[in-house]
């Protein structure tokens, strides 16, 4: 296999000297409307072409291998009580697999994954989409995770912020305290 950047003989789709050198996370947060913390480590445009891998059989194992970089990577940094959970948004199997259960896998374990707990009901595409359109066509989550739990969100990509407000003030009206969350990328500007 090659890597997918550097076209270099690799065992994994991404190469380590890319990895070491050109994936070098950038840890970033932003607050949104809602409150929540959204910590990112990559800029949209940076990864623009591994993220858009997730509509492909590839995308599974660079998703893997981007989610050990970061997420992993970020939390062994912290002293987490035990017990705090791992929820990935809409968790649905898309393409063979689910990107956003990959990513909350990468985080195992310093947190507990959390697979199928947060649901989408409207499976409208926001791809692209302005936010008065994300607002127009919510995405209507449904819960099944326990009460009374602290849990992390898991995403790929925060563009308007929208999904993950929305998935925090349902998680919120379920009885989870979400501390924050965590994606791969920042769509926003500046």
């Amino acid at each position: 296999m090659r890597c997918h950047l550097c076209l270099k003989l690799s065992w994994q789709p991404l190469c380590k000297t890319c990895l070491q050198t050109i994936l070098i996370p950038t840890p970033a947060f932003r607050i949104l409307e809602s409150g929540l913390k959204v910590y990112s480590f990559y800029g949209y445009h940076d990864i623009a072409p591994l993220l858009h891998t997730k509509h492909t059989y590839i995308g599974a194992k660079i998703f893997a291998q981007l989610g050990k970089h970061t997420f992993f990577e970020f939390l062994k940094t912290f002293e987490l009580p035990s017990g705090i959970c791992a929820i990935p948004i809409d968790d649905h199997v898309r393409h063979g697999y689910s990107h956003s259960a990959i990513l909350a896998k990468a985080t195992h374990p310093f947190l507990t994954p959390l697979y199928g707990s947060l649901r989408a009901q409207n499976h409208e595409s926001y791809s692209g989409k302005s936010r008065a359109f994300r607002q127009a066509h919510k995405r209507d989550f449904s819960v099944t995770c326990k009460d009374e739990i602290d849990a992390i969100l898991i995403d790929d990509i925060v563009t308007t912020g929208s999904t993950l407000e929305e998935a925090h003030e349902t998680l919120k009206k379920h009885g989870v305290n979400v501390l924050f969350a965590l994606v791969l990328a920042d769509a926003k500007e500046g």
